[in-house]
């Protein structure tokens, strides 16, 4: 399975988590890199989240940073589609 991602907005994350908590720097992309290969092995991965554009959307919780890997797989199930990593503990959903 092939996965889409916008790498700018890992980045952002990354680089906030890296000056905010740099007791754990690669805590984000080691967590990150175990939820993408979650995700190019099963299509089922995360719960569903749906919204009225987006009906299949899923998305996944990445438990140790409390980021939410928001998701969906394009219509012949091959490709996996990260539309937005979001923090948790925000209390709020992505506009998606």
């Amino acid at each position: 399975m092939k996965l889409r991602i916008g790498k700018r907005q890992a980045e952002r994350i990354e680089e906030w988590l890296g000056e905010h908590r740099p007791e754990a720097p690669m805590l984000f992309t080691e967590e990150l890199q175990h939820v993408f290969t979650v995700l190019c092995e099963r299509s089922d991965a995360g719960i569903g989240w749906p919204t009225a554009r987006r009906p299949t959307l899923r998305r996944i919780l990445m438990p140790r940073t409390e980021n939410h890997v928001y998701f969906q797989l394009d219509d012949d199930g091959k490709t996996v589609y990260v539309l937005s990593i979001w923090g948790g503990p925000r209390g709020t959903t992505p506009k998606l």
